[in-house]
């Protein structure tokens, strides 16, 4: 039996900068056997051409693909929801990088992404490449993905601590994107059980670290709690800010 419909709201925000190379979205899709809500945020690459095409058209394929598929699915299990997520990533990337390869001045397209299917029994499936974030958020904020960053890999190797990987001038620097041949999801599941999940763009962390997250999460209801995320972050970011 689904609970009361979920609750969802968005804001993605250009901050200092001129231009905005987020993208994101949120999406119910009706099946037979429930909702299923699929919610997306990408950062286009800075630095590569064309970042703001990168993310949306990720976004846009993620949707289409979710939707197409989850209409041939007989269950909205936790496998078949893992398959259709993993798959959606894998077309993103094939469009970005046929988008990069056909448009000269698009050439090196490059996004970060992050996504959730949530369904009416409380269930999520979060994939992600790249360091776009999920956290779920109750009296503790929880991390649910893990950064595809060197930094990160830094703190893997025991280099640094995961404090100070926060702030170093490494931190932007990813590893995994789509747009670069072969790219899988990491592919994650959880329950809400009550809790928020909470997408971003590392615009966010950019601007607010974890405990401050969690105090604004704690403060705010929705659909309040967006704005006031992003109005918190563009005080110290120096990024496009998605929430």
């Amino acid at each position: 039996m689904e609970k009361s419909p979920l609750r969802t709201c968005w804001r993605t925000d250009a901050g200092i900068r001129m231009g905005n190379e987020d993208a994101c979205g949120v999406y119910r899709f009706r099946h037979p056997l429930g909702t299923v809500v699929l919610l997306v945020v990408a950062d286009g690459l800075g630095g590569h051409p064309a970042g703001e095409v990168a993310s949306a058209l990720a976004v846009e394929t993620v949707m289409k693909v979710t939707e197409e598929r989850l209409a041939l699915l007989d269950d909205v299990g936790v496998e078949s929801l893992k398959r259709l997520l993993e798959f959606a990533f894998m077309e993103a990337n094939r469009v970005v990088i046929a988008t990069g390869e056909r448009d000269e001045r698009c050439r090196g397209l490059g996004t970060t992404m992050v996504a959730a299917l949530v369904t009416g029994s409380d269930t999520c499936i979060v994939g992600h490449v790249g360091d776009s974030r999920a956290y779920l958020a109750s009296r503790h904020l929880h991390r649910i993905t893990r950064d595809h960053s060197r930094v990160q890999e830094m703190v893997d190797e025991g280099i640094l601590t995961p404090a100070e990987a926060e702030c170093h001038p490494m931190r932007h620097i990813v590893t995994r994107i789509i747009g670069r041949r072969g790219e899988k999801p990491d592919i994650v599941t959880c329950r809400l059980d009550g809790s928020r999940l909470l997408l971003c763009s590392d615009g966010l962390l950019d601007g607010m670290g974890e405990p401050d997250i969690l105090a604004a999460m704690q403060e705010a209801g929705m659909p309040e709690i967006c704005d006031l995320l992003i109005e918190r972050a563009r005080e110290k970011s120096r990024d496009n800010i998605t929430v």
